[in-house]
């Protein structure tokens, strides 16, 4: 095959999808782009770092139980920290990210999730920031595993119209 034949067949559109927005105007949701990678790996492993050291002290602190440890962690997380990954991912000014309505990002999200293999991206951001700044980045879903254990339900029995008769029945010969 040709150079100019798989050229063709790589998919180049440089949007993943579009949005229409609270307001009502159309965000095109960019694609990811190996630069907006490796900012996303400088920035988890600078300021990530940082809450990683300061998560990490709360962990073994064991004056806290599992529950109250996660919910300090996620409250030292500051909402520009978390918004950053958006401004990069979306092109957009810290300001700007900050600016959105939670629901359209959400859509986003949606978009982003549909169109792109976020666990693989997600996994092959840990092994690049393990091998540039010898950090392991957790495992979100290990971590909220350990934090909440499944707990196996039991099933509730729905009474039948035949066993709330017999119940009245019973309950109308006691006062009796």
């Amino acid at each position: 095959m040709s150079v100019e034949a798989k050229l063709k067949t790589l998919d180049v559109e440089k949007n993943l999808g579009v949005v229409t927005l609270s307001d009502g105007t159309e965000f095109s949701v960019p694609r990811l782009s190996m630069l907006k990678i490796i900012q996303i790996v400088k920035f988890l492993g600078v300021d990530g770092a940082k809450v990683y050291s300061q998560a990490r002290e709360v962990l073994i602190d064991d004056s806290y139980d599992q529950i109250e440890k996660y919910a300090i962690i996620l409250e030292s997380i500051q909402e520009e920290q978390v918004m950053r990954i958006f401004s990069i991912i979306l092109e957009l000014e810290d300001k700007q990210s900050l600016a959105l309505d939670p629901n359209d990002l959400l859509e986003i999200l949606l978009v982003l999730s549909e169109k792109l293999d976020l666990k693989k991206t997600f996994t092959l951001v840990r092994q690049l920031m393990k091998k540039m700044f010898d950090i392991d980045l957790p495992d979100f879903k290990e971590l909220i595993d350990k934090a909440f254990p499944e707990v196996p339900m039991e099933p509730v029995k729905e009474e039948t119209s035949e066993e709330v008769t017999e119940q009245e029945l019973k309950k109308e010969e006691a006062s009796a």
